[in-house]
């Protein structure tokens, strides 16, 4: 994971349609590309191995294809329907809660692609975004099984956090990212761990993982801390 001192954000103009190059602040473990196309209003952030973009109906096949060799491997912590679901179904809510949540602002859903061969290993997403007193997120991701142990995952994450803690417009304007983990996920509590991610004591909820209730506990990252590990 590499660490950079100028973090930008490439903007393409919606008039000249040339990229406006501005830093991302705070400094953050990944080099992002934040890229707007003018024809559309979704936003691409990309990284040195990655393409975080919107599911679209052009993925469907290939969405279906990856869900369907990973459906196992999801089981434990992170499926995405219930066990006799058909993968369509699932495609069609995914895409259904991306457009969804780009339309509202409440949630912020990208699949991941390998960006040279566009080959798709996952996702990193905010499953809800909440602009109150404070503004926060709550935040899960998954990884295609053949993609694991590459050091996608801090990537992403890395990526998906250094855009929601930038200042609006470059960024989203988090104030604190929440995750919520199973006692036993401690792959996903050391991904956590090393952005910074704390375990708030006795805070625990039940969310179902499928057709079931599991205990998950709370993780939060501040942008206070966030400053400091990116730093």
């Amino acid at each position: 994971m590499q660490h950079a001192d100028d973090l930008k954000t490439f903007i393409t103009d919606s008039t000249s349609g040339e990229p406006r190059v501005r830093p991302l602040r705070p400094p953050a473990p990944v080099r992002v590309e934040s890229i707007v196309d003018p024809r559309d209003t979704h936003v691409e952030i990309r990284t040195p191995r990655l393409r975080l973009r919107p599911l679209n109906e052009n993925d469907r096949s290939d969405f279906c294809a990856v869900y369907e060799q990973n459906r196992a491997h999801l089981e434990r912590f992170l499926p995405l329907g219930s066990a006799d679901q058909p993968s369509s179904e699932i495609f069609e809510r995914q895409l259904d809660l991306t457009l969804a949540g780009d339309e509202t602002g409440k949630a912020f859903r990208r699949i991941a692609t390998d960006l040279e061969t566009g080959a798709m290993v996952g996702a990193f997403n905010f499953v809800v975004i909440r602009r109150g007193l404070e503004w926060d997120a709550d935040t899960s991701c998954w990884l295609a099984k053949g993609h694991t142990g590459r050091g996608l995952a801090a990537e992403g994450l890395g990526a998906l956090l250094a855009y929601a803690f930038a200042d609006l417009p470059t960024g989203l304007g988090i104030h604190a990212v929440n995750g919520f983990i199973a006692p036993d996920n401690t792959a996903s509590q050391a991904l956590a761990m090393g952005f910074g991610f704390q375990k708030i004591p006795n805070a625990q909820t039940h969310l179902t993982v499928g057709d079931r209730w599991q205990v998950h506990e709370m993780w939060t990252l501040p942008i206070t801390r966030w400053q400091g590990v990116a730093s």
